[in-house]
């Protein structure tokens, strides 16, 4: 491989990583920023408190179907986003029949705090859940159907989690899409706030 050839590949690689921010990353506590505190902050020079607080609640406004639903603000100060997607988390998952892929609905929560000249987002709670058939089973007919949860960590009770009890990774999958889902949505706000001009 020439010279030319590795530099082009070296320079898409850190554009690539560069377009993607990465604010939170989950771990077996929940999400933390990249100095494990449990918010990050965004700085954005020379802009008031206030005119931050309303390009945020426009970026949210535009890009949320029905925002109000799960809107909850502070005048000028906070902005709190309850957000619910359904399947939009696939995860496989090994059982007798080899691996199949179930899809997950991601509830979650995303706050957001002012200053001038800066953005606080502090680390976003979230829920996973599956609805299940009941299935037939020779002697003993269907089971029933219901709604599972898929825990950030193993309980006693729990099939499957994101992470055992010691804090060992049990499903990348998880891990890796809520990471990049997440991530994204604080971005798209975050970037979609920057290119809104108060007239």
């Amino acid at each position: 491989m020439n010279m030319k050839k590795m530099l082009g590949i070296v320079i898409l690689v850190l554009v690539t990583q560069m377009s993607f921010a990465q604010y939170f990353k989950l771990t077996p506590k929940g999400f933390v920023s990249n100095d494990n505190s449990d918010y990050t902050v965004v700085e954005v020079p020379n802009v008031k408190q206030t005119d931050l607080y309303k390009n945020v609640l426009n970026a949210i406004n535009s890009i949320y179907r029905n925002p109000q639903k799960g809107l909850s603000v502070v005048e000028g100060e906070s902005i709190s986003i309850a957000a619910y997607e359904e399947e939009v988390l696939p995860i496989k998952r090994s059982n007798w029949l080899g691996k199949t892929l179930r899809k997950y609905d991601l509830s979650y929560t995303l706050t957001f705090l002012f200053k001038d000249g800066k953005i606080r987002v502090n680390s976003p709670t979230f829920e996973l859940k599956r609805w299940y058939e009941g299935t037939f089973r020779a002697g003993r007919g269907y089971g029933n159907s219901g709604w599972t949860t898929l825990n950030l960590v193993k309980g006693k009770n729990d099939r499957v989690a994101i992470y055992d009890q010691n804090g060992k990774l049990l499903l990348e999958d998880a891990t890796n899409g809520l990471n990049a889902h997440l991530n994204a949505i604080v971005k798209q706000i975050i970037d979609k706030s920057n290119t809104i001009s108060n007239w």
